[in-house]
């Protein structure tokens, strides 16, 4: 029988190793304890030894046992309680009470324009907190808001990496686009998929009419507010993020094989036409012979897999200030493989730049009087897609209905072509083209998108000044410029085998670009009265104007035959259209009109008021004013109301108090719109085609 060695290396006998065991269990301590709270007992508080996943929960009449490393730290928890450390010492033996969490309450919230504690809001929201996104190792914010956010539905809106999510709050509600409004950092209509989760310091989602009123015309759909990270007082830090990991298709289809093929395709056949099908006139007998002897035929399925696709996030964050400067300023790399497609698997990688400060310039006795600010973010993303949906031309589609019996390569190593293509042998011969289309190929010579890509460059910068003549009277101006531009090129290369054989016999390129400006300026004035007694009121009134500018959005495509290849064209570094001029003139065509430009226009304002943090109200108004629509309908007016009653500050409930914390009942009524259409609905347009080009 083998020896058992512990701790260390070498060789020991049996009887050493049941001495090692014992000096192990003698190396920890036995403690015990009892957790309670105001009313009794802690059932199911949990217990953990500090550093260690070694823990327990309590039973029912509060106990536990715990075995721990000598010098350990126990952390106790439980939700709505207090976290608690305890050094364990010489003590074998705790008796624990638990005090109430009260900050979660007192926590503030974003609401559009401002904060308001927690217990006080009166509309239909919920925050998830960027520690808790951080936690999850996402690469996209959406992602992480998936479990955290009852009352929102969010799917991914496709399977490859970087497309972003579907995100629906109290279901579709609208016409047109049925997507909340994102405000980044007070910035409405920003791009939550541009921001690394490790910037995010809180997201909140206004789920109501009357919470989402503030924002008008665009709020049908609900809106999510992001506040990313700013800096804060102390000692410069400097701190890495990252993860890294490996994905795979979590169940796929089971295909059948090549003799499952022949039995299901000839049980068909008898059915409908009496006998069997007649193989020798549909494939070769070389590939029959093979079948009979046992070839299973291809894995169409797993010949396109991109097996372990590695995703990985990688963030570096700054931060650091004293009262009168803080800054923020981080880096994030982001890199995500598609687990389909084999070397032609889609990928979307993204680099992130951030960069927040504010500064006080004038600061009076007790309050800042004058502060100065920016939040400036760029972004450069690169993605490769393959194409997914509809029939024809889904690589998906290819996968589930092509002839498992059609070989992937021919034996010698060649793509299985149907015909003699670019000096290679053909293997048509024998094959009715009702069988033979070889996905593969199609993926190669870039059918399904597979030699396509995106670039896309997005800036947003934000100036901001809050001036505060006496305390509590708030005076924001800020100033926002968006500068977006995209490319797209793709390329494909002539086949021996087209889909349904229809043979391509050129190559072909495409590009497109596009670029568009937003700006916008917002000023608002808040002013929190002097309390009256147990009365709290505040008020705010803002402006907004908003532009946006589509500068060109401009499209092209050539093509050139297979045996009239330029010298320059030597695959898809030169796929450009540039390197086809010697041909016919590029087909190009203006899908934007440049200066197209919408406007939006604001007046907004809200009144809250609360007596004793027992009765609370909301009024909000906005009046927004949009470019889309016709003369005379332009304009549009949104209120909302709401009211909360927190039932248990009332004397008739201290009596729940051993079993009920908080309890608010609240009521609201509000009105949304939704400019988010395709403009100039309201004309009569007239659209010609044909050889014109018009």
């Amino acid at each position: 029988m083998g020896a058992l060695t512990l701790m260390g290396l070498g060789y020991s006998s049996n009887a050493n190793a049941a001495a090692s065991v014992q000096e192990v269990q003698q190396a920890t301590k036995k403690i015990t304890g009892t957790v309670v709270d105001a009313q009794g007992p802690v059932i199911g508080a949990s217990v953990m030894e500090k550093g260690t996943t070694n823990g327990t929960v309590t039973d029912f009449d509060g106990n536990f046992t715990l075995n721990v490393n000598p010098g350990a730290t126990i952390v106790l928890s439980y939700i709505g309680y207090e976290t608690q450390e305890i050094k364990v010492g010489n003590q074998s033996n705790f008796n624990i009470t638990l005090n109430e969490d009260d900050a979660v309450l007192e926590e503030v919230v974003v609401v559009g324009y401002g904060v308001q504690k927690k217990k006080l809001v009166t509309g239909a929201t919920v925050q998830v907190k960027g520690e808790d996104i951080a936690k999850l190792n996402t690469t996209s914010a959406l992602e992480a808001m998936q479990s955290s956010t009852p009352g929102v539905q969010i799917t991914q809106s496709s399977s490859q990496p970087g497309k972003g999510y579907k995100v629906y709050i109290r279901g579709m509600g609208t016409t047109g686009d049925s997507q909340p409004l994102y405000v980044i950092d007070g910035v409405a209509g920003g791009d939550i998929n541009a921001i690394n989760p490790n910037d995010i310091e809180s997201i909140d989602v206004l789920k109501d009419a009357a919470s989402a009123a503030i924002y008008g015309s665009r709020a049908a759909n609900g809106v999510i507010l992001v506040t990313t990270k700013q800096g804060k007082e102390g000692k410069i830090e400097l701190s890495y993020n990252g993860a890294i990991g490996w994905s795979n298709a979590y169940k796929r289809p089971q295909l059948l094989n090549a003799q499952q093929y022949m039995t299901i395709m000839d049980e068909y056949t008898f059915n409908t036409a009496g006998t069997k099908l007649d193989w020798p006139a549909f494939v070769p007998q070389d590939i029959l012979n093979k079948v009979a002897n046992g070839w299973t035929g291809t894995d169409w399925w797993g010949a396109f897999e991109n097996k372990n696709a590695v995703q990985h996030n990688h963030s570096v964050t700054l931060t650091g200030g004293t009262d009168r400067s803080k800054f923020a300023m981080s880096y994030t790399y982001t890199g995500n493989q598609g687990i389909m497609g084999a070397e032609k698997a889609s990928n979307y990688n993204r680099h992130t730049i951030r960069i927040n400060s504010d500064h006080v310039l004038l600061k009076a006795k007790d309050f800042d009087a004058i502060t100065i600010g920016e939040n400036v973010s760029i972004s450069y993303t690169k993605s490769h897609d393959l194409a997914e949906d509809g029939m024809y031309w889904s690589y998906i589609h290819s996968l589930l209905q092509t002839n498992p019996m059609l070989p992937q390569y021919a034996d010698n190593g060649d793509v299985y072509y149907y015909q003699e293509f670019d000096g290679t042998p053909a293997y048509g011969q024998g094959w009715s083209t009702a069988m033979f289309n070889n996905p593969w190929e199609n993926l190669i010579h870039g059918g399904f998108g597979a030699m396509a890509e995106s670039r896309n460059v997005n800036s947003n910068a934000t100036a901001f000044m809050v001036v505060q003549p006496i305390k509590g009277l708030r005076w924001r101006s800020q100033f926002n410029y968006n500068w977006g531009s995209g490319s797209y090129r793709s390329y494909n290369e002539p086949q021996s085998s087209g889909y349904g054989n229809a043979t391509s016999v050129v190559y072909s390129a495409s590009q497109s670009a596009w670029l568009n400006t937003n700006w916008s300026i917002e000023n608002t004035i808040t002013y929190d009265l002097p309390m009256l007694g147990a009365h709290k009121i505040s008020a705010m009134v803002g402006q907004s104007f908003q532009s946006t500018a589509w500068s060109f959005n401009v499209g092209g495509s050539n093509k050139v035959n297979y045996g009239e290849q330029l010298a320059t064209l030597k695959g898809w570094d030169s796929a450009w259209l540039s390197n086809f001029k010697l041909l016919n003139t590029p087909d190009i065509t203006l899908t934007g009109k440049p200066n197209d430009e919408e406007y939006l226009a604001s007046w907004f304002g809200r009144l809250t008021w609360d007596w004793n943090e027992t009765y609370m109200a909301t009024v909000t108004v906005r009046y927004d004013g949009s470019s889309i629509f016709t003369d005379g309908k332009r304009w549009g007016f949104f209120p909302s109301v709401s009211a909360g009653w927190v039932m248990t500050n009332e004397k008739f409930m201290q009596g729940t108090k051993s079993w009920l914390d908080f309890f608010k009942i609240r009521a609201s009524w509000g009105q949304n719109g939704n400019k988010n259409i395709s403009k100039y609905q309201y004309l009569a347009t007239i659209a010609l085609s044909g050889e014109s080009g018009l």
